[in-house]
């Protein structure tokens, strides 16, 4: 007779939890704003890290100032003003050795997307007594906040996408531990005009938009289909592996949709048109690597477990909470199914090629950030196993012990490096033991 009351009290209990995971699952856009938001002004003004246009950063932004203020595709006119004529070498802008001209390794992706942040840092620029050079403060401000407002979108159209499949308390699980578990939030806000907030962003949206236009092809889906497209291979081009899922989320139906991939392809070649011209003007061909003078590949000795278990920037090392989105990938489920062929492809080759490269770490970085633009892959296979747990109550809590430690190691690490106490890189297994959870 006292199993009722208990099994109510029990049913009730769940029914709070799941209400509480709703409300904030609704304002979950604003609750990371504000986190991030606060991450990145403890990082400003703590000075844990330089100028947001930095390293990486840099060669990614510096169209902007040279397009929109000296009006020069050529980059020369900022290389004239900032530094004598010619770009320091951690931009890794170099010389074409046939013309002479300068050849961004990077490509535009992420200035355009960062073009609506600069206007607006332009327009407080020339209101202020600051110089409109491109890269005083407000400039300065404006990249950063770029990244970390497309960090934020990412997860908003990772929580849409999942929503549509899964509970509100995996969406809010799988988000969270995304988001926190890995270094995600890192490139969100202390590296955030890398391009890894941007990519993350960008392979979300096309999780998203392909989901909806599977189920119903509308033109206006099928021409943001085909702008993210372009995007993904205007910000980082090796990226393009992660197109694979469109056509592997349903072969049998490509046929049948014909008519708009034909649209796509034609509208995507238009978008990326602008990127094969600068590199025409620069080189007189159409296509360049420029990584060719900044590094090299060895397919015959690939660093596979460095890059996937090595202490130095091992993926599963630093953010373990993936091996569960590995064991998701087991997981019947239909996501999973319309997913696991592209996922598979997208992750074997993108491994090979990152750890065929010469620096396989990818320089200084938290975790290995060439894994970091996939992520949302792996967040839709981590959302497969949380709803499998969740359907067993008994491993509910200890799962969720487990997931709040990995979460809490991975956000004391990521501090630990935001002040310097982890190496950028080639940590060693001694270091990493000496230096465990130590904060000075």
């Amino acid at each position: 007779m006292t199993c009722a009351p208990n099994a109510t009290e029990s049913l009730d209990s769940f029914s709070d939890r799941l209400r509480v995971a709703t409300r904030i699952l609704k304002h979950f856009g604003l609750i990371a704003t504000l986190v991030a938001l606060a991450a990145y002004s403890f990082i400003q003004l703590a000075s844990l890290a330089g100028a947001p246009i930095r390293s990486d950063g840099y060669s990614y932004y510096v169209y902007l100032p040279s397009w929109f203020l000296y009006h020069d595709t050529t980059l020369q006119s900022v290389a004239d003003d900032c530094c004598g004529g010619t770009f320091p070498a951690f931009t890794s802008i170099v010389r074409w050795p046939e013309t002479g001209r300068w050849v961004d390794p990077h490509p535009i992706g992420v200035a355009i997307l960062m073009t609506p942040f600069f206007t607006a840092a332009h327009v407080l620029t020339r209101w202020s007594n600051l110089p409109p050079d491109g890269f005083s403060l407000y400039y300065q401000s404006g990249a950063g906040l770029a990244g970390l407002s497309m960090f934020v979108a990412g997860l908003l159209f990772l929580r849409a996408l999942l929503s549509r499949y899964f509970s509100d308390g995996v969406v809010l699980a799988t988000l969270t531990t995304i988001a926190l578990g890995t270094n995600a939030f890192h490139y969100g806000t202390y590296d955030s005009t890398f391009s890894h907030a941007f990519s993350f962003c960008l392979i979300a949206a096309l999780l998203d938009v392909t989901d909806r236009w599977w189920k119903r092809p509308a033109w206006l889906t099928t021409l943001w289909l085909s702008v993210v497209a372009a995007l993904i291979f205007l910000t980082r081009h090796p990226n393009v592996l992660f197109l694979s899922v469109v056509p592997l989320w349903n072969p049998a139906g490509l046929w049948n949709r014909r008519g708009s991939l034909s649209v796509i392809a034609a509208v995507t070649v238009a978008c990326v048109t602008p990127q094969l011209i600068l590199y025409k003007q620069a080189t007189h061909r159409w296509w360049v690597s420029v990584y060719g003078q900044l590094g090299h590949f060895d397919f015959r000795s690939p660093h596979i477990w460095g890059v996937l278990f090595g202490v130095q920037k091992g993926l599963f090392f630093w953010s373990p909470v993936l091996l569960f989105a590995a064991a998701g990938a087991f997981v019947d489920h239909p996501l999973a199914r319309r997913l696991r062929g592209a996922a598979l492809l997208a992750f074997t080759l993108d491994t090979y090629l990152i750890a065929s490269w010469s620096d396989w770490q990818f320089g200084g970085s938290f975790g290995h950030r060439g894994f970091t633009d996939g992520l949302p892959l792996a967040a839709v296979f981590l959302a497969v196993f949380f709803d499998w747990v969740a359907r067993r109550r008994r491993a509910v809590w200890p799962m969720a012990a487990s997931m709040t430690a990995l979460v809490a190691l991975s956000c004391a690490q990521m501090v630990q490096y935001w002040i310097g106490v982890l190496p950028i890189a080639n940590t060693t297994w001694p270091q990493y033991r000496d230096l465990f959870l130590r904060f000075r």
